[in-house]
């Protein structure tokens, strides 16, 4: 799988950009706030319909556009080709027609989003997965040093590029959730509908241990492939261990290593209703899972040191390119931004001849001193200098 041409207009620093890309390794220089970031940004909207640092979909337009036009619009466009066909896929950002013209809530920069792929509108769900993309930054310390919701976060940008019905099982349950929390707080308030609950208790059962059994299945790939890199980069015999950590009560724990039942669930959460009752929210499930991470039976993010964090994360990114080829049998496109000068030079060269395996790899530097030379020789190089990205 590689992107074949790449179009950006009005996007951050872009006003416009046409690039027919191949094959291989991209490397791109430019100084810091040049727009590096951006352009990788601008392939992982493409691939997820979301920005890579929880921006406001109102910062993706160009800032001068968003002041001088009455009526803003960003575009990104991809062609992708797979081993099987090819695709075309069109993001058109805007503000509301109605809400340009007549000046309503200008405070507010609302954007709305259209999608198209091969000509035809789609829904963001129908989008992801079309280009499958592995984005490593030194903004992925946050899977150890965050919160659960970042690694939540994390495992379901993963699993949903390559195994759609997560997707709809995951929006489905967080569709299902609101309804049963707004239940719970309309019971709590005026003591009626407390049977309607069981219909939601079926519903979120049916769709929760999907997603239970889907993460732990991924988290157990991630952690053997994980385990593999981080031995080679360590050598210190240091043990990386990664595991599922489900939001369960304690009576479905005893079920945690195999797929639960659904009627055990639902009886699970029939046992909480009156702790659910009295918060007016789900207390359990997988709205609430996390990951564990540690090395050598302690938490990274209290013991690791800062070195060992990098290298943790750098693995994981490694682990993810190996799965997604695995699962598709197609290589994902690899987006790798300013991250070698997190490393040292042997740390280099491992991270950048496994990177070289991908069928497409886009790798960002202020300049080329952190950049094995071996690197640099099968490189395409590009510059970026006042929104304008060059090929040498």
């Amino acid at each position: 799988m590689h992107i074949d041409r790449m179009q950006l207009k009005n996007i951050r620093t872009f006003a416009e950009v046409n690039l027919n890309l191949s094959k291989g390794i991209h490397l791109i220089t430019g100084d810091n706030a040049s727009g590096k970031t951006n352009f990788l940004e601008a392939m992982h909207y493409i691939a997820t319909t979301k920005s890579i640092q929880n921006r406001n979909d109102k910062n993706i337009i160009s800032w001068q556009v968003m002041q001088d036009s009455i009526l803003p619009i960003g575009k990104i466009s991809a062609q992708i080709k797979t081993k099987k066909t090819n695709h075309e896929i069109d993001m058109m950002f805007s503000k509301p027609i109605k809400e340009s013209i007549a000046n309503e809530n200008p405070t507010k920069d609302r954007l709305t989003k259209n999608f198209r792929v091969n000509g035809i509108t789609k829904k963001a769900s129908e989008v992801i997965g079309t280009l499958r993309a592995i984005y490593a930054s030194p903004n992925d310390m946050q899977f150890i040093l965050g919160t659960p919701a970042d690694r939540r976060k994390y495992l379901d940008i993963l699993i949903s590029q390559y195994n759609n019905n997560y997707l709809k099982s995951l929006q489905k349950y967080n569709r299902i959730l609101r309804q049963r929390n707004s239940l719970l707080k309309q019971i709590r308030s005026i003591k009626k509908r407390y049977s309607e609950l069981d219909y939601w208790d079926n519903e979120l059962a049916t769709t929760a241990i999907e997603i239970n059994f889907e993460r732990k299945t991924n988290i157990n790939r991630l952690e053997q492939h994980a385990q593999h890199h981080y031995e080679i980069l360590d050598k210190k015999g240091d043990l990386l261990s990664i595991k599922y950590q489900p939001s369960l009560s304690s009576d479905l724990m005893e079920q945690v290593n195999k797929k639960i039942s659904k009627d055990a669930f639902i009886e699970s959460i029939k046992k909480n209703r009156d702790i659910d009752l009295r918060q007016s929210t789900t207390t359990f499930g997988p709205h609430r899972d996390d990951i564990s991470i540690h090395l050598n039976e302690l938490p990274a993010n209290a013991f690791g040191s800062r070195g060992q964090q990098k290298l943790i994360t750098i693995s994981l990114r490694l682990a993810e390119a190996y799965i997604s080829n695995e699962v598709t049998d197609e290589q994902p496109v690899l987006l790798m931004d300013d991250i070698l000068s997190e490393f040292d030079k042997k740390h280099r060269e491992y991270i950048v001849e496994h990177a070289s395996y991908a069928e497409q790899v886009f790798l960002t530097s202020p300049d080329l001193s952190n950049v094995p030379s071996s690197f640099i020789d099968k490189s395409m190089l590009f510059t970026i200098n006042n929104g304008q990205l060059k090929k040498n």
